[in-house]
């Protein structure tokens, strides 16, 4: 597309209503490697007894909204590569759809008389993998990470009154506390030796008497951080003094990259910090299960639980149930074999980036299957002008638009990631190499010579 025509997709996607889809069946191309998805395949592919996470899987035309959802937004077929939403691109454990399958062949639906099943799979989970003793009576099953945060908020933080989030962090706690009707602040993070590091200054300038809720994301997303056990220390310690309860987001917690540990807030040796604490989670990253619905949040304050349970109400479906017993079951393999895959991938953006692309700036992830890229010099180096035709409220905004029309990669802008996001793309690397090293090829290629 020539910028030049003052062309606004924000604005003809708006009077068009989202429905002009012409070439969106046909405008995605994935790097290397033909479909190896076959209909009715119930199977991941296997070589030597490894699952085969390089043959790329194809979810096109499935209403799957990393794929799907930015063709819609880019009518013209330009549109190829969708690095932006959070779930990976592979097929999933083997147990899943067969645990999935054996019970369609049940050819009714009605109420499930138990979850205790479930309840068992989280406990065991985390308590094998992560040293986390959970008691059933700390666990309550929800339908997502959302309605978990978004009841503690209801609770915690009554009207004018603030929750407290670090940036750049996951948009979704933006839309939380809106959901929630309260106020946030943001305490942004500084870039240190390669690491977004807490000001702790600013922090506890920022732990005034209307804030009510720290929000944790540990690991954080999008910017990588697996926090070290005297990082949360010190951050629950702080929250303690000032009458803040931690509301801890902990969904990328099984996703952590070699040489770093995942730990869980309510693990830490501070009985009075881990009390003034609730911990959402699920494995729906884990097993890329975001469309099953399944989370749970836990306390080790019996106190703290049950307000915040007076608040939630859990609409589980039965698959999804089922879908998550499974995997807390028998996917343990899959689950390590992908996340040694992805850690893989992350050391194959680190060295492109860097060979390719030197004008981008590059933050090393300790943890999730995200990248967060400093794209500030490149949209420095863009006419204004022509991003601004594109009609986006931020500039990176605008970058993201520009980078699908001149390479047909979509990214996350940035400026959804809160103060200190400025310049930022989020890129999912949750793929097959090759698709991941085709959508890289085309970025460098759109932004060389600026």
């Amino acid at each position: 597309m020539s910028t030049s025509t003052g062309f606004n997709r924000r604005s003809f996607l708006q009077s068009a209503g989202l429905t002009a889809l012409a070439g969106a069946s046909g405008g995605v191309a994935l790097a290397g490697s033909a479909s190896a998805q076959a209909a009715g395949s119930t199977h991941i592919p296997m070589k030597g007894g490894r699952y085969d996470f390089d043959t790329v899987y194809d979810r096109r035309n499935t209403n799957t909204a990393r794929w799907d959802g930015p063709s819609r937004d880019f009518p013209e077929g330009v549109f190829r590569y969708g690095m932006g939403v959070a779930t990976m691109d592979f097929e999933c454990a083997p147990c899943i759809t067969e645990a999935l399958t054996a019970r369609v062949q049940h050819h009714t639906w009605g109420y499930m008389a138990s979850t205790d099943g479930l309840r068992d799979g989280i406990i065991k989970w985390n308590g094998e993998r992560h040293g986390l003793d959970l008691d059933p009576r700390e666990l309550v099953i929800s339908d997502g990470v959302y309605p978990g945060m978004i009841a503690a908020l209801r609770t915690l933080v009554p009207r004018n009154n603030k929750a407290l989030i670090m940036s750049p962090a996951y948009s979704g706690f933006y839309s939380m506390v809106k959901a929630a009707r309260i106020d946030y602040v943001d305490s942004p993070m500084a870039l240190k030796n390669g690491r977004f590091e807490i000001d702790w200054a600013d922090l506890e300038r920022k732990m005034t008497p209307d804030v009510r809720v720290l929000i944790l994301c540990n690991p954080q997303n999008p910017t990588g951080n697996v926090w070290r056990e005297e990082e949360l220390l010190r951050l629950g310690r702080l929250a303690l003094e000032h009458k803040i309860v931690v509301l801890s987001d902990e969904i990328h917690g099984d996703f952590v990259r070699k040489g770093h540990r995942y730990v869980p807030f309510a693990t830490l040796k501070d009985q009075p910090v881990v009390e003034n604490s609730i911990t959402c989670n699920a494995i729906s990253k884990t097993f890329n299960l975001a469309g099953m619905k399944n989370a749970y949040f836990y306390s080790k304050s019996s106190v703290l639980l049950e307000r915040v349970k007076q608040y939630h109400r859990a609409e589980l479906s039965t698959l999804g149930v089922v879908a998550n017993e499974a995997a807390y079951a028998e996917g343990q393999d899959w689950f390590n074999q992908a996340r040694d895959y992805i850690d893989g991938t992350h050391d194959l953006v680190e060295q492109t980036v860097k060979a390719k692309m030197p004008q981008v700036g590059y933050v090393r992830n300790e943890g999730t299957f995200m990248t967060f890229l400093n794209f500030g010099k490149v949209i420095k180096a863009i006419d204004p002008s022509e991003l601004a035709q594109y009609g986006g409220k931020t500039p990176e905004e605008n970058f993201q638009d520009w980078l699908t029309y001149k390479a047909g990669v979509y990214l996350n802008a940035g400026s959804v990631y809160g103060e200190g996001s400025d310049g930022y793309m989020r890129m999912n690397v949750a793929s097959a190499r090759s698709v991941v090293s085709g959508s890289l090829d085309a970025i460098a290629g759109a932004i060389k010579g600026l």
